[in-house]
């Protein structure tokens, strides 16, 4: 499917029909990871959303073909006639790129925005949080970050250890909307200290949860394994995956801050790419069609 090209105020006078499918925003800052963009497309490609690529340039005056090229290539180069993915590059020249990215998720109610280390400030952390943290907040919208690309360009296979906080259903959406489209199968995964009578039943009821926000054309499978440190298994089960999708908390408890959390061990520690996910709140991002 063929992607259509407009300027950034041409894009927000647009107004989208009642029925129209989700919209996922992905930036195109000062560079970009080819692998991040593949994640993006393929969500798309496997929730039914348009896939929106915003370039944003920061040289004034600048706005030509030869500026624009970032995005117009990585759309051309991944979308044929075969393609189902609708997809749109808006250019727009700023100062303030992750101020402008914000805006355009706000003012065209963007479901999901798909970030990575190329974002500015991602790693600038304080009282306001980072930048994943300032676009779920401010945009409203669902928010999913590409900080460690190591995987190679083809998603194979993709793990989503699966757990009772605020994010386990945009991980699970999500690592089931990029299995869809990359064409690769998904693993639920859960890790219990002591796997008694009581703790096999309310994992399987996660489980359970968990399959209700996919539609069937996902291949799925679910596992539950028993071990004394859950970052620690999660770690050692990512090496043998693509993709790792994991809640990111937005809130971090005492404890957290002194030995680290699950998500944050397993960003630093894994040898494969890992995709942290934050529900803003509410339905937010999901599957057009289930």
């Amino acid at each position: 499917m063929a992607h259509t090209e407009t300027s950034l105020q041409e894009f927000l006078e647009w107004s989208d029909p009642p029925d129209s499918p989700p919209q996922i925003l992905y930036p195109v800052f000062s560079s970009h990871d080819n692998f991040t963009f593949q994640a993006a497309l393929n969500i798309a490609k496997g929730a039914g959303a348009e896939l929106l690529v915003l370039d944003l340039l920061t040289d004034a005056g600048l706005e030509t073909a030869e500026t624009s090229r970032t995005g117009r290539e990585l759309l051309q180069a991944n979308l044929n006639e075969g393609h189902t993915v609708d997809a749109h590059l808006i250019v727009e020249e700023t100062n303030s790129p992750l101020k402008t990215a914000i805006r355009v998720a706000k003012q065209r109610t963007i479901q999901l925005a798909v970030l990575d280390e190329h974002t500015p400030e991602l790693f600038a952390e304080g009282v306001r949080g980072d930048a994943a943290d300032r676009m779920r907040k401010k945009a409203s919208c669902d928010v999913v970050s590409v900080i460690y690309p190591r995987a190679g360009p083809r998603v194979a296979s993709v793990l989503v250890p699966v757990a009772e906080g605020n994010h386990c259903g945009l991980g699970v959406i999500t690592g089931g909307a990029l299995g869809v489209g990359a064409d690769a199968p998904v693993d639920l995964f859960h890790v219990s200290e002591d796997k008694t009578e009581a703790e096999v039943t309310r994992v399987e009821e996660l489980f359970e949860t968990a399959k209700k926000r996919l539609p069937e054309s996902v291949e799925l499978d679910t596992w539950h394994l028993e071990a004394p440190d859950v970052a620690e298994a999660i770690i050692n089960e990512s090496a043998h995956y693509d993709v790792t999708v994991i809640g990111k908390p937005t809130q971090r408890s005492l404890l957290e801050f002194v030995t680290g959390s699950i998500t944050a061990s397993v960003t630093e520690e894994s040898e494969n790419a890992v995709l942290t996910v934050q529900r803003n709140g509410g339905a937010g991002f999901s599957f057009e069609e289930r």
